[in-house]
Parts: C-alpha cells; sequence; structure tokens
C-alpha cells in the first residue's frame, strides 16, 4: 500500500512516492526519505534506536567524519508533529497504517553471478558492521514471532523439532534435509546480534563504504550472516563455489554453511504450507538447493 500525505508530511517529504524494487515491495522512496510500513511497533522502535547507535556519521559527534567504520547504515527519521514538535520514529496513516521513515542512501545491491567483484566488500562490511554490533543485547521479543525465517534458524541449531517440516516436504527436498542434518556438529563460537540476510541488503557505491540496510536480526555466530549470504549467492544467484575461498579464515566455516542452508531450505518449506499446491514451488527449491547440499556435504565429508 502507498503511504498518504499524512504520513509523508510527518516525515517531511514532498515529493511523490515511487514504489522501490526488491524486499516484498512495500518499501516507497519520496526525495530524500524511504518509507515502509512499520510492521510490529516494539520492533520499529528497537531497529531504529539501534541504527540511531550505529550511524557512523552521527551529526551531533564532530569526530565522526573522520573516522570510516567500514560500513554506512541509513539514520531513522521521526516523524513531526504540526507545531514542529519532535515525534515517534512511527507514523499514523488513516488508511494504510504504521509508516516508518529512513534516510535515503546512494547505492546499489551487487549481483552475485560467478565470483562478484562486490563479494570482498561484502565480507569486509560484514564483519565491520558485526564488530559494531559486537556486545548488543539480544532484544526480549528476539525469536518468539513464529516466522518462517524463525522456523528455519531455530530447526538449523537445534532449537525446533524439524519432524513436521519433514513430513511436509517432498522426497528429494526432505532427503537434502535429513542428510544435513545427519551432518551438524557442535559450534562453539560466542553469539551476537547479527543481520541475518545480508545478500541483497547491502547497497554498493564508488567511493563509499558499503550501506547495510533492512536489518534482520538474530543471536547467532557473526560468522553465520556471511555464510547466510553465500549459501543465497550459490543458491539463487548463480555464484561460483570459489566464493568460498575469501572464507576460509572464517571459524567453523562448513558447520555455519550447513546450518544456513539448513535454515533456507526449511524457511522455503514452512513459507509455502499454505499455497494451493505447494509441491510445485518445494520441487524447485529441491532442485535449486541439490548442488549447494553436495557441496556443503562434501566439504563436511
Amino acid at each position: 500500500m502507498r503511504p498518504g500525505p499524512e504520513v509523508l508530511a510527518s516525515f517531511g517529504a514532498s515529493a511523490d512516492p515511487v514504489s522501490l524494487p526488491g524486499g516484498r515491495g512495500t518499501a516507497w522512496r519520496a526525495g530524500e526519505v524511504v518509507l515502509k510500513p512499520s510492521g510490529d511497533p516494539q520492533v520499529a522502535h528497537w531497529t531504529a534506536d539501534l541504527y540511531r547507535d550505529l550511524d557512523p556519521l552521527d551529526p551531533l559527534d564532530p569526530l565522526a567524519a573522520r573516522r570510516d567504520p567500514g560500513f554506512r547504515v541509513p539514520r531513522p527519521l521521526r516523524a513531526v508533529a504540526e507545531d514542529g514538535a519532535t515525534g515517534d520514529w512511527v507514523a499514523q496513516d488513516p488508511l494504510a497504517g504504521a509508516w516508518v521513515a529512513w534516510q535515503w542512501l546512494p547505492g546499489e545491491p551487487a549481483s552475485w553471478s560467478g565470483v562478484s567483484p562486490s563479494w570482498p566488500s561484502l565480507i569486509a562490511a560484514s564483519r565491520a558492521f558485526h564488530a559494531a554490533l559486537a556486545g548488543r543485547p539480544a532484544p526480549p521479543w528476539l525469536g518468539r514471532d513464529g516466522s518462517q525465517w524463525t522456523v528455519g534458524d531455530q530447526v538449523a541449531w537445534g532449537e525446533r523439532d524439524p519432524g513436521s517440516v519433514l513430513a511436509a516436504a517432498p522426497a528429494p527436498l526432505a532427503g537434502q534435509l535429513r542428510s544435513l542434518l545427519a551432518a551438524l556438529r557442535p559450534v562453539r563460537l560466542p553469539a551476537q546480534l547479527i543481520h541475518g540476510d545480508l545478500g541483497g541488503n547491502v547497497l554498493f557505491t564508488p567511493g563509499q563504504p558499503p550501506a547495510v540496510i533492512d536489518f534482520s536480526p538474530y543471536w547467532r555466530p557473526a560468522g553465520l550472516a556471511l555464510a547466510v549470504a553465500a549459501v543465497d549467492a550459490l543458491t539463487w544467484s548463480g555464484a561460483d563455489r570459489a566464493i568460498l575461498g575469501d572464507l576460509a579464515d572464517q571459524p567453523d566455516l562448513d558447520q555455519l554453511l550447513a546450518r544456513a542452508h539448513v535454515g533456507r531450505l526449511v524457511t522455503e518449506i514452512v513459507s509455502r504450507r499454505g499455497d494451493p499446491d505447494p509441491s510445485a514451488g518445494l520441487e524447485t527449491v529441491a532442485r535449486t538447493g541439490e548442488p549447494v547440499t553436495s557441496l556443503i556435504l562434501s566439504r563436511l565429508a
């Protein structure tokens, strides 16, 4: 749904909103402002607070411009009341519901086909970004939403029984999952707050650090963020397996790759439960995922 004039005015956006590609098609750009439905208010407020704190170009910090943290983040924007008072992170639209707004940042997602020249930059940005996140606590609501992404993550880390998921999968896909689950071993790396969906949510532009947008919070080892990005690139973007060479120094890389792949496969199964004919889509998932499953299992052997 399109943001209405009340929301645009609340965030000081005067340009006509234009739908942005990618994601779930819910984001709009109006000049230098990006607007999105807020979703769960507590998540929206927490994310805005986090990104406000992470902003390396804080205008209130006179030394900020001298530092290069290795990444950019968009600043969250507060709504402004009619009397000019600074308001909340969330603005209400009488027809379209609650919205949040972010600073628009220049940049485009990279293509991960083959061996992308942007891949080393993604690795460096992820490591810098997650170093900045280290020590921050997990929000109390994390992992409680029951979404397909949460289910996939919890199955991958042994926190949820996979039985119902395996029962819903066609035989080839269930076979891949059983083989991957049987190959999992304990990972003794420290958990922290991570971005669990980096691949399409890092923007690149010449002369500036990569921008990390659309935070998807998980409480896992920092290396999982890059493992998920690698699995996504290999599965859906035609990336060459040579990209894993740039991650050779990552502790427990193969176990993280296995968990990333399990999480993604389970997410696909759960997300299709309500489809009229889920088997067709899941057969595509099985066919597309099989080369990655074979690659990971060969590395774990």
